[in-house]
């Protein structure tokens, strides 16, 4: 875990919430990125960190200046960079802890800069009867979801297979959350909750999603059939 107060390069994003224990692949073009990763490769391993965040609606594609974004994040610690034939540079990020934005800081690199405090999550005994019963219930409705969408679920059957066996319950929770075709507000809903509250919201989506396709069931030979219709 980072120092109470950690100063980080942002990185905004508009439409990809990450999360802790989570890797995410980032295509960088812009010159100002391609000097914030050229900086922090002169840095030590563990304090390669960029801190994603959401940006608010009404940036513009193509922005300069600090567009708004929301407050909380996660750091994601750099592990990989791979600078591509066309001048783009491709870089692997795994998240490392959540944080929350306390105010950003002005300084000579052209990319944003903020301090962060970061939120630890609470200690939890994974063979506790409740974090077991929300770890099976995911489990159990991921691969029924799965079966039920096939190639259309966002997450392949291998994923399924090594999310829902030895890894800890905030891998777990994290990869479905960060795996499902959710809007991007509501997986920063996720990642503002802590990680029990979060482990039961994963479970309400999966439930909901599996009654919907229940309820459809009976229709569901319709699909094939559509284009008679």
């Amino acid at each position: 875990m980072a120092d109470p107060k950690t100063r980080l390069p942002l990185f905004p994003l508009a439409d990809e919430v990450h999360f802790p224990r989570t890797e995410l692949k980032l295509v960088l073009n812009e010159p100002r990125y391609l000097r914030m990763v050229q900086d922090l490769m002169e840095k030590d391993d563990e304090d390669r960190w960029i801190g994603v965040v959401l940006l608010k609606p009404g940036w513009a594609r193509e922005y300069e200046g600090r567009p708004d974004v929301y407050p909380e994040g996660t750091a994601g610690r750099l592990l990989d960079v791979d600078n591509l034939p066309d001048g783009r540079t491709l870089i692997l990020l795994v998240g490392d802890f959540r944080f929350e934005l306390e105010r950003e800081v002005v300084g000579r690199e052209p990319y944003r800069l903020a301090e962060v405090r970061p939120v630890e999550e609470p200690w939890l005994n994974e063979r506790d009867a409740g974090i077991q019963a929300v770890r099976k219930g995911v489990a159990a409705l991921l691969r029924r979801i799965a079966d039920e969408t096939g190639e259309k679920f966002p997450m392949s059957s291998d994923e399924i297979e090594e999310i829902t066996g030895e890894c800890a319950f905030e891998e777990l929770v994290n990869r479905v959350a960060a795996g499902l075709d959710l809007p991007p507000l509501r997986k920063l809903k996720l990642l503002q909750q802590p990680l029990p509250d979060r482990g039961l919201s994963v479970l309400s989506i999966l439930r909901n999603r599996h009654q919907v396709f229940e309820l459809l069931r009976p229709w569901r030979h319709l699909a094939s059939h559509h284009e008679k219709n």
